[in-house]
């Protein structure tokens, strides 16, 4: 189920291999942050539902990176309507000229049809609907790609699987996967200004997220021997 977090966003945790997925109502767009495998679709469509949304009415679709279980649910949107989908550049440029590769379809007996990425992000852009305001940061380790995005006014950030609750973060021995890269975004993400944190996978942190983020931080430094 979608829970309420704070403004025009809601938060569903998954209880599978799914990733975590955000919605925002924009006023005039609905807008999902990543979108799970799409094997469980269908509960997807009752959440949607029980917020007084569905399928059919998202019109973005932000990708906090390419792996199989954040983007693989986009197939059943594109089937329903063309929904704008957003990825970092370092990313989004390889799907779009086929490539599949970084979205270790394969890799997990996936076959992932080719499809378009609408807008290629960069560090520092800001995705603006209605009155919500989502800054990029690309955050590398998990994935080359790998972005947080942050809302400043809500004190709230996606943080993807760069940043997991309890000390945790995302695995780096995926294509692109770089433990240098993800104490940097780690040590990046603990300086930022936050109260709630809404990881990729495991439970969101709805207060003290910056004490997560440090402590993330720590635990990658100690590991990595950076």
């Amino acid at each position: 189920m979608f829970r309420h977090v704070a403004g025009s966003v809601y938060f569903r945790v998954s209880n599978s291999m799914d990733s975590n997925i955000g919605f925002i109502d924009g006023e005039d767009s609905k807008i999902l942050i990543d979108a799970g495998t799409g094997i469980y679709h269908g509960n997807l469509e009752k959440d949607l539902q029980s917020i007084g949304s569905s399928a059919e009415e998202i019109t973005d679709i932000i990708f906090t990176h390419s792996h199989i279980d954040h983007i693989g649910g986009v197939l059943p949107f594109l089937e329903l309507q063309s929904s704008r989908l957003y990825l970092h550049r370092s990313e989004g440029e390889l799907i779009n000229s086929g490539n599949m590769m970084l979205t270790l379809g394969n890799t997990f007996g996936v076959d992932l049809p080719p499809f378009k990425i609408h807008h290629l992000l960069e560090e520092g852009d800001t995705i603006t609907f209605g009155d919500v305001n989502l800054e990029v940061y690309n955050t590398p380790g998990h994935s080359i790609g790998s972005i947080c995005l942050h809302i400043e006014d809500l004190r709230l950030i996606f943080t993807g699987d760069t940043m997991f609750p309890g000390g945790s973060f995302g695995r780096v021995d995926f294509p692109t996967g770089s433990p240098k890269d993800l104490v940097t975004s780690l040590k990046r993400i603990s300086e930022m200004d936050f109260e709630t944190a809404l990881p990729g996978h495991m439970n969101a942190i709805y207060s003290n997220a910056k004490k997560h983020a440090i402590s993330s931080y720590k635990t990658a430094q100690s590991w990595f021997k950076t």
